[in-house]
């Protein structure tokens, strides 16, 4: 009886680790980007190390001033200000556009 009770604690425990680490929360993240493209709703971002940086829009104000959308701005730096998603189930984006702007 013991040991049923050892393994089902340890089946249990070994749940309450991967919920832990799957929690994650938001935060607001301020990097230089270059666009790379758009597609389905995600645009597309290289940062400094050369890491893809995928982002999606829920206010379509907060890019309002660039049209990201025809591939005119490809290769174009961008101060880009974004919020991570707490979403573990959207493995697509890491997070949402809160601002953009153009760098010189």
């Amino acid at each position: 009886m013991k040991t049923l009770l050892i393994i089902f604690s340890a089946f249990l425990f070994s749940f309450t680790t991967i919920n832990s680490e799957i929690a994650t929360t938001s935060a607001v993240v301020e990097d230089q980007l270059v666009f790379d493209g758009f597609e389905g709703n995600y645009y597309f971002f290289t940062d400094a190390d050369f890491k893809a940086v995928v982002l999606e829009v829920n206010d379509a104000s907060s890019i309002s001033n660039y049209d990201l959308v025809n591939g005119n701005l490809e290769g174009k730096t961008f101060q880009v200000s974004y919020k991570t998603t707490d979403n573990p189930q959207n493995v697509s984006a890491i997070g949402v556009i809160q601002d953009i702007k153009a760098t010189k």
